[in-house]
């Protein structure tokens, strides 16, 4: 038998019910009313950078600060999704039919067939079209271009064919089955504007075959003066730096840019890619502006973070991060994420340096470096051990190798059947070179202004003083140790740098014909890594790759020191997935809530 409630306990119920719900709306619009009670634009985005890039040209910047800005201005055929990890279609329709060459100059290499959006035009209103990737690629392979990086990633590409009856429709042909050929293809360089970056058409005549052909390129540049004539023009500050000269068929133009204040980019009216969109989410683009504040110093980015003048901020300090998720004023503000970080710090070592030159030298100055501490003392906990260039959580990772733990007994040890003692007892080695007597002081370039730079290099600098290193440091802008990297001025560089979601090419970075800024490389090595470019099968591709790391890891060109992970805040008015990407999120994806 059901019994009903008496009127009086029904009533007070309905009452409680209501009372509930008209509290709850203020509530909401109170929330509300704080995420969205700002003094600028709401569908305005400002990101806070820890460093300045050394200039916004793709082909010339290897900066992944630069990469971040100029995602918004220039498009490449194929993106990677910030969730998926997968490579997903941009500039081009859809990923490439791949077709195996079955003759010809080219025999066992493969083709790949792109089609470019019809939608897709320049600034000029002028469609994009295979003569724009073609450009591009003659711009990578001319020997006098400073990218000796992407003509060694790109190297097997030989040649690419214009359909005769689509300018939209191109192939891509190719000497070897590469592992990672679809990615090098299609997203490795954004495509670049032809009309523009040559307006004087000086590379436009010459066969691109002739510039992927390494001789025929050096022959042709050694009496054709047009291609040292278009790399001086390609290398001037107006390409790299001035609005007028930054131009790609991307969402967004540069509006300016205050050095050591703010890059500023404005969204495109009536942009070409906005109606495709929905079906093409990697063409996505919300912020009506983008302005990137380059705020080296973390106190100072807090405090702009807390006065409510950044928005988006990838990499918090580690020892303010629990702070400001439990501050009141901000926790009611931003949203915070920390997805794992496809980022690994290390240091490079310049091998060529006679006090670097002998891997027990290198491997000692591993032993002496105490990774945990910095961990514990400069990351707050938020990372981990690496000794690969691997990310620990890939398949392909040597689970092997193990961390070298803190030693520096088993340093002093390494030094000593290198040669290095303390021979005048003053507590650094040394050894006779060329019949001088050189100690083993070691210039450490660090970039300067950032807490977690410093905090590490001194942390470095302590450790290593107990195995007998006498590590100098030296704080510098990071745009200056960029380029004293490229030039191989350095002995000791603390570096960052993003790991691919997919597979790892390390021809780069290891092969003596890549960018290899610690100037390692042999002819094992470099037989190595050709074999894993060019192996299909997985799983003996992975054993490659294990070998690999051993190696490196024996030699020790370049200390793995940490993964971290990553540390973001990002205002509530926004909605954004993050990624293991750097640096976190994609701004242009940063789509405005409708308020409440």
């Amino acid at each position: 038998m059901k019994f009903l409630p008496p009127f009086s306990t029904l009533l007070l119920a309905l009452l409680v019910v209501a009372f509930a719900c008209k509290n709850e709306k203020p509530k909401q619009q109170a929330e509300a009313d704080i995420v969205f009670d700002l003094n600028r634009p709401l569908n305005e985005a400002v990101i806070q950078l820890d460093a300045e890039p050394d200039r916004l040209n793709p082909v010339l910047s290897t900066s992944i600060y630069s990469r971040t800005i100029f995602n918004g201005v220039f498009m490449n055929l194929l993106f990677i999704d910030p969730v998926s990890l997968e490579l997903v279609p941009q500039l081009a329709k859809a990923r490439p039919t791949i077709s195996p060459i079955r003759s010809g100059p080219y025999k066992g290499g493969l083709a790949y067939t792109f089609d470019i959006h019809e939608q897709a035009v320049w600034d000029d209103g002028s469609p994009v079209t295979a003569e724009d990737y073609i450009f591009t690629l003659k711009v990578v392979f001319n020997p006098k271009v400073s990218a000796p990086a992407y003509r060694a990633f790109l190297s097997f590409i030989k040649d690419v064919q214009a359909a005769p009856d689509n300018p939209k429709r191109f192939t891509v042909y190719t000497d070897q089955q590469y592992i990672i050929g679809e990615e090098a293809v299609g997203s490795t360089l954004p495509v670049l504007p032809a009309y523009h970056y040559d307006p004087e058409g000086l590379l436009g005549n010459i066969p691109l075959s002739t510039l992927t052909d390494e001789a025929a390129a050096e022959k042709l540049a050694a009496k054709d003066a047009r291609l040292q004539q278009f790399a001086e023009l390609f290398e001037s500050p107006k390409y790299n730096r001035e609005p007028e000269g930054i131009v790609g068929c991307g969402p967004y133009r540069l509006d300016s840019w205050e050095t050591g204040q703010q890059i500023v980019l404005s969204k495109k009216e009536n942009w070409w890619g906005e109606p495709l969109i929905a079906q093409y989410p990697a063409l996505a683009a919300y912020p009506d502006k983008l302005t990137f504040r380059p705020i080296t110093d973390p106190n100072t980015a807090i405090t702009a973070l807390k006065d409510g003048q950044t928005d988006a901020m990838g990499n918090v300090a580690p020892n303010r991060f629990g702070e400001l998720k439990e501050t009141e004023f901000i926790a009611n503000r931003y949203n915070f994420y920390s997805p794992p970080s496809l980022v690994h710090t290390f240091i490079y070592t310049n091998t060529q340096n006679p006090k670097l030159s002998d891997k027990r030298v290198r491997k000692a100055l591993a032993y002496a470096i105490n990774v945990q501490e910095i961990i514990e003392t400069v990351f707050y906990g938020y990372a981990e051990p690496s000794v690969s260039p691997v990310h620990p959580s890939s398949k392909y990772y040597n689970r092997n190798l193990s961390a070298i733990p803190y030693d520096p007994e088993k340093a002093r040890a390494l030094l000593a059947e290198a040669g290095w003692t303390d021979s005048n007892n003053n507590g650094i080695v040394d050894k006779v070179i060329d019949g001088e007597l050189v100690e083993m002081n070691l210039n450490y370039k660090y970039t300067a202004g950032r807490d977690i730079s410093q905090n590490t290099a001194l942390l470095v600098q302590e450790s290593a003083k107990r195995a007998g290193f006498n590590i100098e440091l030296e704080p510098k802008e990071f745009p200056i140790i960029s380029d004293d990297l490229k030039r191989r001025d350095f002995e000791l560089v603390p570096w960052a740098k993003t790991i691919s979601p997919t597979l790892w090419e390390p021809k780069q970075d290891f092969h003596s014909e890549g960018d290899n800024r610690t100037g390692f490389g042999n002819a094992e090595t470099d037989a190595l890594i050709d074999r894993i470019q060019v192996t299909i099968d997985e799983k003996e591709r992975n054993k490659l790759y294990e070998e690999l790391q051993a190696i490196l890891f024996e030699e020790m060109p370049i200390i793995y020191i940490l993964v971290p992970t990553s540390r973001i805040a990002i205002h509530k008015r926004f909605e954004v997935a993050s990624t293991p990407m750097f640096p976190g999120f994609f701004p242009n994806q940063l789509k405005l809530k409708e308020a409440q």
